[in-house]
């Protein structure tokens, strides 16, 4: 095993350090305005103050794709000239401007694009793509429309810089409403998108037999089902397989809780997406100690009417910790504070989406302030100590869209310059079979510096991890303690054998889902 490390998120690619270096002047210059605005909650990082930094091209895109400009570093001046004559006009290559640690991927490209209407959703001068969340249904109103809220800024601004090597991006919203998923994807397949980017869909599974029979691609803001996280032509920028999963929060919750990890219990959504989270952490977990008294106990995910019935199951288990999947609001709070009225408060571990302005703010009686939530990405209030200035600038488009800002949302801009940077690498013709095939040699993605380094072109996740606590209506760093790192390990990925998600999906010997196959 690999000695445990922490690393900051930052450029990989020395070719994008030299970037950096180049225009590391200007950077510097406005990071005390830039980070003097940056956010100390959650809920106050729309506050943040926007900069408009650029930088000199890089040779090659984060992703170490084909080439997306050709321009000098720098000029020469002729030092033997006849110094009577006229000094020669020093040039240097145009700036680009940045997001994170390298140039956005979007450009006006020159103008002899050959597309010739035969892909779907794109002419030579357009590109329209589709995506969605599930705002509209009534038990969460407006659940996840963070997501739609950044694609809608990102295509925005890449529209601005010059879109798709000169084609304009226009966006196909489709609101699923958690339960009609299915129709929300047949009326992309009907509008005929070039790819679906950014969505994010509770009930994934449901979309995938008629995702399939059109043929769409996807770079979705994140997967749930198995079929969904192991499909044809699906590359999420986080990726979530069922095969494998993201485990040093158990090893960090397990250093901060040893005894109390011995008598572990899930507490569930009584669904597909929960349940397959919780059958993950049960395998996972015990490879860093944890033992589970009980992995049965599961909440309606529409709502309870009284929750201390669970709170007692948990109790009579005697439980230490508790592992819960689902959503914050309302039922982790309702939960946590029928547990808290009822004596019962022990450590909570759960997954990332419970980092969010709603669920901190909503905490005002401090019931949730025994929560941790695993996190790969850097939390906003630490946008000053981000030295990609990726979360920075993810804050400050928000801000000036009017858009909101989760950590979901930042997801669903990398999923964006994922697809962003594939789609640009196809130059003059774009193809769904090009940005595919650009997208499978994409295998050190952070979302130019917004999250920890993954996989999506091989489908693997992160080998990194930090804990958060919730503590009153703001987030504290637990593990590790120094603002903008990661404990990292090859260890913290684990490999699943069995679940029953994953046997339902059918995996081929190159990990894709059959579940749904039509036999393409």
């Amino acid at each position: 095993m690999q000695k445990k490390r922490s690393i900051r998120v930052a450029a990989t690619l020395t070719v994008l350090a030299l970037v950096a270096g180049a225009c590391g002047k200007d950077r510097a210059s406005t990071a005390s305005s830039s980070t003097a605005a940056a956010t100390t909650s959650v809920a106050a990082a729309t506050t943040a103050a926007t900069t408009g930094d650029t930088a000199a091209p890089a040779s090659t895109p984060e992703t170490g794709g084909a080439d997306t400009t050709e321009a000098s570093a720098a000029s020469t001046v002729d030092t033997a000239a006849d110094t009577t004559l006229p000094a020669e006009t020093t040039t240097t290559a145009p700036a680009l401007p940045m997001f994170g640690d390298a140039p956005w991927p979007c450009g006006a490209g020159d103008g002899n694009n050959t597309d010739d209407g035969s892909t779907p959703g794109v002419t030579k001068d357009s590109i329209k793509i589709g995506g969605g969340d599930d705002s509209g249904y009534s038990g969460s109103p407006g659940l996840n429309h963070e997501l739609s809220d950044a694609m809608k800024a990102m295509i925005a601004k890449c529209n601005e810089l010059g879109g798709i090597n000169g084609r304009q991006i226009t966006f196909d919203y489709y609101d699923a409403a958690l339960f009609n998923v299915g129709p929300a994807m047949q009326a992309a397949c009907d509008s005929g998108d070039f790819f679906l980017v950014g969505e994010g869909w509770a009930f994934d599974s449901n979309q995938e037999e008629i995702r399939l029979g059109c043929g769409l691609p996807a770079v979705p803001g994140y997967a749930v089902s198995a079929a969904f996280a192991h499909g044809k032509d699906v590359f999420a920028p986080t990726p979530g397989p069922s095969d494998e999963t993201t485990a040093g929060m158990y090893d960090q919750f397990a250093k901060l809780f040893p005894d109390a990890v011995k008598n572990a219990v899930t507490l569930v959504g009584a669904f597909s997406a929960t349940e397959e989270s919780r059958d993950k952490a049960v395998i996972a977990a015990t490879d860093f100690g944890w033992n589970f008294v009980n992995t049965t106990i599961e909440y309606n995910p529409v709502g309870e009417a009284d929750w201390t019935p669970f709170v007692k199951q948990i109790q009579d288990a005697g439980a230490g910790v508790i592992y819960w999947s689902g959503t914050c609001l309302p039922n982790l709070q309702l939960f946590m504070q029928a547990a808290v009225a009822n004596g019962l408060d022990i450590p909570v571990l759960t997954e990332a989406n419970h980092y969010s302005a709603d669920c901190a703010a909503a905490n005002t009686d401090g019931a949730m302030n025994n929560l941790y939530v695993r996190i790969s990405s850097i939390p906003f209030e630490e946008a000053a100590a981000d030295k990609t200035h990726a979360v920075q600038d993810y804050l400050d488009l928000l801000q000036a869209s009017g858009g909101d800002i989760s950590q979901l949302g930042s997801t669903g801009a990398s999923a964006f310059l994922l697809w962003a940077t594939a789609a640009q690498e196809c130059g003059a013709s774009l193809t769904r079979d090009c940005t595919i095939a650009n997208l499978k040699n994409i295998h050190n993605w952070t979302g130019h510096g917004l999250y920890t380094e993954t996989d999506p072109g091989a489908n693997h996740p992160t080998q990194c991890t930090a804990l958060l606590k919730l503590d009153g209506t703001k987030y504290d760093r637990v593990v590790p303690t120094e603002p903008g790192t990661f404990q990292c390990d090859p260890s913290y990925v684990v490999k699943i054998a069995s679940t029953p998600a994953l046997e339902a999906a059918k995996l081929d010997a190159n990990r894709i889902s059959q579940q749904f196959s039509t036999g393409g």
